[in-house]
């Protein structure tokens, strides 16, 4: 239940949880807090002392904190993990109610990233002296025995786009191939590569790097396609070309869109190559042999 008052200065409506605050509030005929700003900054905004004391910078900070040089004793600390009781963050409702309370446009961070936040706070020198650094400390994280990877070979068919023609089109992977199949034939939608000049996109990657993004398909001539797996979705190269094929699509009064299919089965895979409706790359027709020519479907 909500309670409100209304400030006395300016008659803002307040909203309060609890109907005690809302009394205690209005008894002391507190201002809102805009009102209230405008006051101390009148009697306050030439108080060098009190600038220096209560201004951004010093602020509770340091020696200015109450508590500064201070420790909890040994019996305190217990007491205070002893009085948390933290049981309800570990319930799937409350981790449920987060996610959604923090996903797409709710999370702070949709649709940026740390470098163009760096950019906007330092200027760009300092936000790629700061994105070197980071890709140092993550070089270092993550190699030699720090790597998942160390001493443990490649998994079989790992790094592999299984590039091919389909009729004539050229397809990168078995994803798109997938995707060309179940969702514009089998849909009967009209489309088109994306890999033309027109449908170039220049972005800016997260190193600050200026690059040429190209789409898988542009489909009814309105929706630009990019085909990828859910989980690469939030990786920091594919949020950036997504931002700026949003704009570009915009621009263009087209609809950008990632899409993700389920991929064809082996046994369809290897009915549409027997009939020679799908013919890999030299590399990948080995593969597909070595893989196919001794197994049973």
């Amino acid at each position: 239940m909500e309670y409100k008052r209304n400030c006395p200065k300016c008659g803002k409506v307040l909203y309060y949880t609890s109907k005690y605050n809302r009394n205690a509030l209005e008894k002391k005929g507190t201002l809102c807090m805009s009102c209230s700003s405008v006051i101390k900054n009148k009697k306050h905004g030439n108080n060098k002392k009190f600038i220096e004391r209560y201004g951004t910078k010093g602020n509770n900070t340091g020696k200015d904190n109450a508590f500064y040089g201070k420790h909890h004793t040994e019996e305190t600390k217990e007491k205070i993990l002893k009085d948390r009781d933290y049981s309800y963050a570990k319930t799937k409702d409350f981790r449920k109610k987060q996610s959604i309370n923090n996903s797409g446009i709710k999370n702070p961070m949709y649709g940026k990233t740390y470098y163009d936040i760096w950019i906007s706070k330092y200027g760009k020198i300092e936000a790629d002296k700061r994105q070197k650094e980071k890709i140092r400390k993550n070089s270092i994280a993550s190699s030699g025995k720090n790597n998942p990877m160390y001493g443990k070979s490649t998994p079989q068919g790992s790094g592999n786009g299984w590039s091919g023609w389909y009729k004539g089109w050229f397809f990168r992977s078995l994803r798109e191939l997938s995707y060309m199949i179940k969702e514009i034939e089998g849909k009967n939608k009209k489309w088109r590569t994306a890999e033309t000049k027109d449908l170039k996109i220049k972005y800016v990657d997260y190193k600050g790097d200026e690059r040429t993004y190209v789409a898988d398909f542009l489909v009814e001539e309105k929706e630009l396609i990019e085909v990828k797996p859910t989980k690469l979705k939030k990786s920091l190269t594919v949020r950036a070309k997504a931002k700026a094929a949003r704009k570009f699509c915009k621009e263009k009064g087209l609809i950008y869109k990632i899409k993700d299919v389920k991929i064809l089965l082996e046994k369809e895979i290897k009915e549409l190559h027997d009939k020679k409706i799908i013919k890999f790359t030299d590399r990948y027709e080995e593969k597909y042999n070595e893989k196919y020519n001794n197994k049973q479907l």
